[in-house]
């Protein structure tokens, strides 16, 4: 309650917040001038309501709360003089701590108060010493009046801070004339605290920085009792924990990565980048190890039963809706384990699209990488590894946590989450010892995985497929297979020569024969070949030199039935094939052969035109030379290889004869 312009007046602010009335209800009777507002809100000031122009349901109400309305707007003889101050509020709301800090918003309140009394007071004090001395009286006792309206004020409103005594109050304002706004705020905000200030020189903050970012993580008691020990060497003042808490949380940021790590730091405290998972299927693919939570019984070499065994899964995930694209599980991490996920990754795109599929990017970690870097180059078109010990780059590791609590946190044989997880969390050790003997063996821990992948497969399939349908056509990158083939091809482990039955190897015990409709690959009859194959599909294989520059693809070569009435469907499309390659051949090597026949035939018809002439006639050149120049016209008709070899006039006759 307050007077304005003599009228009684309420807050309208309070009037909402007491539940005097909703903020519909005020808004309603304003607008229906139902209660007269007789000062508009604005920022600082607060909207005021005549109290006789409420409704008596209202006013009845806020004679149950304050009671006396007349008593509780008695005039404070300090309020007309409070004014707003924009500089004052700036300054406050702006204001630095000694560490940097901005004030707390209770104290920016509180000195924002502070100072709009205090330019009251002298307000006030101005015009009660002007009046007085106009009537040629002496103003006396005007700090005593001050202090006692200051003390009176609303402290909702006006939450200021200034001492209650009159004297006190005189030196406060002195003060502030004098340093302005920056008197107000205590000493605390403006300097180091007094176990701060313990710790100054340059020395002092570099032997604590050294001490609390030890890598041994010492405790503030610790790092304490070993500062003293300096201190007391140097006769610099002793500290206390905590003061060693204070500079170990001004010091945090510093030291934190000779504390924890790089890659702690990295992790924790270094600007961590948000990324957008992609909207198409085969634009970024990442992959990784896990060691699956799941436990299988083995017996050791000494006939012992051990039941902590785990396998280990390499997962190749397409990132736009976490589609586990391809797995494989060993025993441990190895470069030929991801190398079999990458093939069954390929091989499931060609399940799933009707052919083999490369994807975009590829992240993988740092596992190998100097070794797997080409493979990883033949199935993307960018390899972005992860920086080494940043987790949070891989979107893989936090799909390990989702998939071991969706499938394998269910079953028996479970062995828990991570070392580093809360022990409130592991299994029961008792329950596992009770059930152990019903552990699967190996054999069945790998269904038991590979069963769950299978099922996240098919929950994501349909969802995969219309992302697929989605990417743009140059974000599909087919893998030829050839390209597979080198990339993932096991070999055989021997070098074979190309016969006219074909090119014979041995894969895993079985005799194979491949050949090659490519015609460039008969020319190289005398090149050992290394074979490349796929043992889930042997109907192909690849046909390398030992630098890898010749490459030929090979099928499997088509067997025909001696027999006519052993015939069936294909086979003869298959030996027609085979006839129309070598007609291809024939008419090649009859064009071949005649080109060069007719070109060396031309070369020997001009040859025989000089050695005659040269032979028939001793004729002179001008140095009076003869035999010399039909031995060059002879040797320019010969092999250059066997320009050696003399020979003689009658010889030449036979060897044209020959020819």
């Amino acid at each position: 309650m307050e007077y304005y312009n003599n009228i009684l007046c309420v807050e309208a602010k309070w009037l909402m917040d007491s539940g005097v009335m909703s903020k519909d209800n005020y808004l309603q009777l304003s607008w229906r001038d139902d209660i007269d507002v007789v000062r508009r809100g604005c920022r600082g000031t607060s909207a005021l309501v005549a109290y006789e122009s409420m409704p008596e349901r209202f006013k009845s109400k806020v004679r149950e709360i304050v009671g006396d309305v007349y008593k509780a707007a008695g005039r404070n003889d300090l309020e007309p003089y409070i004014e707003a101050s924009a500089e004052a509020a700036a300054y406050f709301e702006h204001y630095r701590t000694a560490d940097g800090k901005f004030l707390p918003e209770e104290r920016r309140r509180e000195y924002y108060a502070d100072a709009m009394v205090l330019d009251a007071c002298g307000r006030y004090i101005a015009e009660r010493k002007g009046k007085r001395r106009a009537m040629g009286g002496r103003a006396k006792r005007l700090w005593e009046e001050v202090a006692m309206a200051a003390q009176d004020l609303d402290r909702q409103k006006h939450p200021h801070d200034l001492p209650a005594n009159a004297r006190s109050l005189e030196r406060k304002h002195r003060l502030y004339k004098e340093e302005g706004l920056e008197s107000l705020i205590h000493k605390a905000y403006r300097t180091e605290s007094k176990n701060a200030l313990k710790v100054e020189s340059e020395q002092q903050r570099s032997m604590m920085a050294m001490l609390v970012s030890d890598p041994r993580n010492l405790d503030n008691e610790q790092v304490a009792q070993l500062y003293n020990t300096m201190a007391k060497a140097m006769q610099w003042p002793t500290i206390c924990a905590s003061t060693v808490g204070v500079w170990r949380d001004k010091l945090d940021n510093v030291v934190y990565a000779r504390r924890r790590g790089g890659s702690a730091y990295r992790n924790n405290k270094a600007m961590q980048v948000k990324r957008s998972a992609p909207e198409t299927a085969l634009t970024y693919w990442t992959m990784d190890g896990w060691d699956a939570e799941l436990m299988y019984q083995s017996k050791d070499k000494n006939g012992a039963t051990t039941y902590h065994h785990r396998l280990t899964a390499v997962i190749v995930l397409d990132t736009c809706c976490k589609y586990p694209v391809g797995y494989a599980i060993g025993d441990h991490e190895t470069p030929e384990l991801i190398k079999a996920a990458l093939r069954n990754a390929a091989r499931h795109t060609e399940e799933l699209f009707g052919q083999m599929y490369r994807t975009m990017q590829l992240q993988s970690d740092n596992y190998a990488i100097s070794k797997m870097t080409p493979l990883y180059a033949q199935v993307s078109q960018y390899v972005t590894p992860a920086s080494a010990g940043n987790a949070k780059a891989k979107i893989i590791e936090p799909w390990f946590k989702y998939f071991n609590k969706k499938y394998c946190q269910t079953q028996w044989n479970w062995s828990g989450f991570g070392i580093t997880s809360k022990k409130s969390l592991q299994p029961n050790g008792d329950f596992l010892n009770k059930y152990k003997h019903e552990f699967p063996d190996l054999e069945g821990a790998y269904r038991q995985l590979e069963s769950m992948i299978l099922a996240e497969r098919a929950e994501l399939r349909e969802k995969y497929m219309e992302m697929f349908e989605a990417t743009p056509e140059e974000r599909r990158l087919p893998l030829s297979t050839q390209d597979y083939l080198r990339a993932f091809g096991e070999r055989t482990g021997q070098k074979n020569l190309m016969q006219g039955s074909g090119l014979k190897v041995t894969i895993e015990g079985r005799k194979m024969t491949y050949d090659c409709f490519d015609p460039e690959f008969r020319r190289y009859a005398s090149t050992r070949w290394s074979v490349l194959y796929d043992p889930a599909d042997r109907s192909k294989a690849l046909a390398v030199n030992d630098d890898e520059t010749l490459q030929f693809l090979l099928e499997e070569k088509y067997v025909q039935p001696m027999a006519l009435a052993d015939r069936t469907d294909g086979d003869y499309e298959q030996l027609q094939r085979v006839r129309d390659f070598n007609a291809r051949e024939d008419e090649r090597i009859k064009r071949e052969i005649g080109a060069y026949q007719e070109t060396a035939e031309a070369l020997l018809a001009d040859g025989r035109k000089e050695l005659e002439t040269l032979h028939k006639l001793m004729i002179c050149d001008s140095r009076g030379q003869h035999k010399d120049r039909r031995e060059t016209a002879r040797l320019a008709t010969e092999n250059p290889r066997k320009r050696t070899a003399d020979i003689e006039d009658a010889e030449i006759d036979t060897f044209y004869d020959i020819l």
